[in-house]
């Protein structure tokens, strides 16, 4: 019997050792050959912690997961999977930034095999078109709707996700690392030192700071700091008029009075598409703001549009016919605090208000633009809103009460969201030194399944 115990007990700390160097390795080996040289910014997904949370998770929480999967389903799926050329879920899942191209992230994924990468990616071009850049014999595939870009050669497949995201924007990073594998290789390298000992779920570094996210029972956690220019940068404390009980609230004071700030966000926003289309110059505008910018949505107002159709007269003249209807629409207010100059009179100048004051070329609803000392203020509703003055730590605030969200935003597309959570919250706020930091979670409907789960199998039920 001893005998016995003693052998369970040599191969279970065996094991322990076993699977302690299983990780060990792999959790450092993940992150080599899949981050450019030039990243300013790594967000690492630790794709086999999270599996592990979640065996876990189903180990403490069995009748849920019992309720929710279907082994039949299951079985079917694991007969029908053909080899995978690429693994699209690595050990770790990683994504990064590069300065050169803005507001894009990039993710590099070994080939296995190439020939069932070849049968794969056929299945993600349905409907595209395959191209190849002869110059320098590189595969890629465009998807314009879903704003990803993948290119490839025998070895390797890197893939660009952005709003304004083109193969042309991205082709530079693209040649880096299939022509010159111009990749992070070394163990010691402060990006891959950093990564491997974040026990988070996922993990964000830049040359600011760390930002982590972790999984949890009923929620998700988010923690961290950033290291600010100046003790300045950010505002200590901010005074702001707010709508009581709304259901979705954001404020960001940008402190545009400080000059860096201001131009940091036009390099930011400048090259914006929608803004382009809608005629707003990112540069004219921070010119005459403060940079702190408030919205607030809080029940439901009615607003009449104009439906035009056409019919005919006696003598078959095709003619138009113009209809009122009114629609049902959230009550929003967002205010962009003022410099000096009036934002009014500029949008004004530029043709971008109607004679009764409504902002033009915004699809969905009509915002009502006012304006006093202290900000210009945009409303979907004329009557005057009832606000109450709040004094607060934090620089920013995004609080959304899902619950009433769903009630007030009334969209059939973001329901099956707002159906598994009930609150999210973060805060920012910088502390006496230069540092930024930040705080919040997102909480989701059982306070006892991870929320991870929640998400997953709610939104299959869909």
């Amino acid at each position: 019997m001893k005998k016995t115990l003693k052998i369970i007990v040599l191969l279970s700390v065996t094991s322990l050792i076993g699977y302690w160097g299983y990780t060990w390795y792999f959790n450092k080996a993940s992150l080599l050959g899949v981050i450019h040289k030039d990243a300013d910014s790594v967000i690492k997904i630790g794709i086999q912690d999270i599996k592990e949370t979640l065996v876990l998770d189903a180990l403490t929480s069995p009748k849920y997961y019992s309720d929710n999967i279907s082994l039949k389903q299951k079985a079917k799926k694991k007969d029908t999977v053909d080899k995978k050329g690429v693994n699209f879920t690595p050990y770790n899942l990683v994504l990064f930034t590069v300065p050169k191209v803005q507001n894009t992230f990039f993710s590099i994924l070994s080939i296995e095999d190439n020939h069932a990468f070849k049968n794969q990616i056929k299945k993600y071009s349905k409907g595209l078109r395959l191209e190849i850049d002869k110059e320098h014999n590189i595969h890629w595939l465009e998807h314009k709707k879903q704003h990803w870009v993948c290119a490839w050669n025998t070895e390797k497949v890197i893939i660009s996700f952005g709003l304004d995201n083109t193969y042309q924007k991205s082709k530079k990073v693209f040649l880096d690392v299939l022509k010159e594998d111009k990749v992070i290789t070394s163990k010691d390298n402060k990006w891959i030192a950093t990564l491997s000992k974040s026990k988070s779920h996922v993990t964000h570094i830049s040359k600011k700071g760390e930002i982590k996210l972790q999984f949890k029972d009923g929620k998700a956690v988010l923690e961290g700091s950033l290291e600010a220019n100046e003790e300045d940068t950010y505002p200590k404390k901010v005074s702001y008029d707010r709508v009581p009980n709304a259901a979705v609230e954001f404020y960001w004071d940008g402190n545009f009075n400080r000059i860096k700030n201001r131009d940091q966000f036009i390099a930011s926003w400048k090259n914006n598409t929608f803004l382009k289309k809608v005629n707003i110059n990112v540069p004219e505008i921070a010119e005459l703001t403060n940079g702190f910018f408030y919205a607030g949505v809080n029940g439901t107002t009615t607003q009449t549009d104009t439906i035009v159709t056409y019919g005919y007269d006696d003598n078959f003249n095709k003619i138009e016919q113009k209809t009122l209807q009114e629609k049902e629409v959230p009550s929003i207010i967002l205010n962009l605090g003022r410099d000096k100059q009036p934002l009014k009179n500029y949008l004004k100048e530029q043709e971008l208000l109607t004679e009764n004051d409504i902002l033009k070329n915004i699809p969905l609803y009509q915002f009502y633009v006012e304006e006093d000392d202290t900000a210009t203020i945009f409303k979907t509703q004329k009557l005057k809103e009832s606000t109450e003055q709040i004094t607060s730590s934090n620089f920013m605030n995004l609080f959304i009460d899902f619950n009433r969200a769903k009630e007030t935003i009334q969209l059939p597309q973001a329901n099956r969201y707002f159906n598994l959570l009930n609150s999210l919250q973060i805060l920012a706020q910088q502390s006496s030194s230069k540092k930024v930091v930040l705080n919040g979670s997102i909480e989701g409907k059982l306070d006892k399944v991870n929320i991870l789960s929640q998400l997953f199998f709610g939104l299959k039920s869909e």
